[in-house]
């Protein structure tokens, strides 16, 4: 029996992480790579490629990288606008 994988800790399934979004409070500021890979339903090598490429922006704090937000959905949205939207 294999079980399948999100790429998910329990804890990002749950929305219980700083990086999880937050009614309340809005979008969140960040994600990390793998949840954003996650958002965009795109393996790591896609996101990679993207960022290098400048359609998705970062931060770096100390090793870790991470993705900003609003860069997600201004993706989205230009993708939208290119097919029509719906």
């Amino acid at each position: 029996m294999s079980i399948s994988s999100t790429g998910l800790s329990r804890d990002e399934r749950k929305g219980r992480l700083a990086g999880a979004a937050n009614p309340a409070r809005g979008p969140p500021l960040t994600v990390s790579v793998r949840r954003a890979c996650a958002l965009l339903d795109v393996g790591a090598t896609t996101l990679w490629a993207m960022i290098k490429n400048g359609e998705v922006a970062t931060i770096k704090i100390g090793r870790k990288r991470l993705i900003i937000y609003s860069s997600l959905e201004k993706l989205v949205s230009s993708a939208d606008d290119k097919q029509g939207g719906s």
